[in-house]
């Protein structure tokens, strides 16, 4: 008798333990450059795919691209949606795992734009050289900061030494609008930002220079930089393995026809890029891991 309450009593417990993990909040932050509200707006619909995906209540948090490591570090998210750079200070140093990468309609990589205002003469790297240049959230922004950092750094210019003026902007449309109204002579921000704000009606493509164009890659957008990793899903060290093969098999299912891909104007995700030679660009710059 007392065998069999004994084994009632490992059932409750067991099923117990099962609707504990079955309720559980899984928790997933995604980069927001341009503000919380648009983040929710494009990543919503992907918050609720995944929820009816793996059977578990899903959040999406927006966060700032300086607070996506702390997040992590403090065990605030389960999952991160964000920039390569990040990707790899969070794999370096919290022993987080890239899952996933995103697929835009562009493909699954991307690369940073240097911009100058139409007939500024500011064309190719060497203009740059004592100008007032404006780049987004420095040593951590990974299109409108490291790719272009390095980018110069390889034609022996240094940013932080060369231009006049290099200063940190809040939002990366901001950069583009200085640039457009001439209180900036150039800018960094990520390639497929100036065909968005075009599509937005705030800008026309024909108001400015790209720098040091680059052409004949698989990137349809107009960039001034190689091309590197796009954004990638990490899962936190905290996670467990069974929660992650479900998240992964989720983002790995979705297809450009579903209603979280329009919302977030991407065609999916493909398993995780190699974020070798950006980690080598990186150490390269003694930017975080390797300051």
């Amino acid at each position: 008798m007392k065998k069999i309450i004994a084994l009632l009593i490992a059932a409750v417990c067991l099923n117990v333990s099962m609707l504990s993990t079955a309720i559980a909040e899984v928790k997933v932050g995604v980069q927001a450059p341009r503000g919380a509200l648009k983040a929710m707006k494009r990543w919503g619909d992907l918050g609720e795919y995944l929820q009816s995906s793996i059977g578990s209540d899903v959040k999406i948090v927006p966060l700032k691209p300086n607070e996506t490591v702390d997040a992590v570090k403090k065990g605030s998210v389960d999952y991160m949606l964000s920039n390569p750079v990040l990707a790899v200070i969070m794999e370096k140093k919290l022993q987080s795992k890239p899952i996933a990468t995103m697929k835009r309609k562009s493909g699954s990589q991307f690369a940073g734009v240097i911009i100058s205002k139409k007939g500024s003469g500011i064309t190719k790297a060497e203009h740059l050289k004592g100008k007032k240049v404006m780049g987004f959230k420095f040593k951590r922004s990974a299109a409108a900061y490291v790719f272009q950092v390095k980018h110069l750094m390889d034609k022996g210019i240094d940013p932080h030494k060369d231009f006049k003026i290099f200063k940190e902007a809040k939002k990366q449309d901001d950069i583009v609008l200085a640039v457009k109204s001439g209180l900036l002579d150039a800018g960094f921000i990520k390639s497929g930002l100036l065909e968005a704000m075009a599509k937005e009606g705030k800008i026309k493509l024909d108001d400015f220079e790209i720098v040091d164009q680059q052409t004949g890659d698989s990137l349809k957008h107009v960039h001034s930089t190689k091309l590197y990793p796009e954004w990638t899903l990490t899962a936190t060290a905290k996670t467990d393995a069974g929660t992650s093969d479900k998240v992964k098999g989720a983002v790995l299912k979705l297809n450009a026809g579903e209603k979280a891909s329009k919302s977030a104007k991407i065609e999916g995700f493909v398993d995780a890029l190699s974020l070798g030679e950006l980690d080598n660009t990186l150490k390269t710059l003694n930017l975080p891991p390797y300051e």
